[in-house]
């Protein structure tokens, strides 16, 4: 980054302007904020993994996936030497390491008003495998919609805090 355009975001950071990036990386104010998708955060976080990474783009506000080859997929590479080139406009989204997924399941397990089903999930909680015992469990009790709507809720609250902190404007 140039003296300049270091110089030129702090000035508009003090100021309380907004900036943006325009297509050829040229930075530039901006009434038209690009908004990301909510959705598209909360899928990128959902379903990231140890063979994918997804990442927000600044240029213009959609959430991108990098993909290691797996199965029969080669890399984008593509995308590497641009996330390579220019990391300041690419924005990891927090992956599966950073989502706490056994902490949503044992608070899952407070909103569960069948004693029964409350307890059988608690011992899945202490599987050997407890993502799988939990989705047995979820399966067996008929819970799918309401773990699937807790769940998702879960995903929302991290995708606003991740856009919050980085101060990401976001459309539901």
């Amino acid at each position: 980054m140039t003296r300049l355009l270091f110089r030129a975001i702090i000035m508009n950071y003090l100021s309380g302007s907004r900036l943006c990036f325009s297509a050829g990386g040229k930075l530039s104010q901006s009434e038209d904020i690009m908004k990301v998708k909510l959705q598209d955060v909360m899928d990128g976080i959902q379903y990231s993994n140890a063979k994918s990474q997804f990442f927000y783009y600044i240029e213009t506000g959609e959430v991108v996936m990098l993909m290691d080859s797996v199965y029969g997929i080669g890399q984008d590479k593509a995308l590497m030497a641009k996330i390579d080139a220019h990391p300041e406009l690419y924005l990891p989204l927090p992956n599966e390491y950073e989502v706490d997924e056994y902490g949503m399941m044992a608070d899952f397990v407070d909103e569960v008003h069948d004693a029964a089903a409350a307890a059988a999930l608690l011992r899945a909680l202490d599987d050997d495998h407890p993502a799988g015992a939990f989705s047995a469990v979820v399966h067996a009790y008929d819970l799918e919609i309401q773990w699937n709507y807790f769940r998702n809720n879960c995903y929302g609250l991290i995708a606003r805090a991740w856009c919050e902190e980085n101060n990401i404007e976001y459309e539901e």
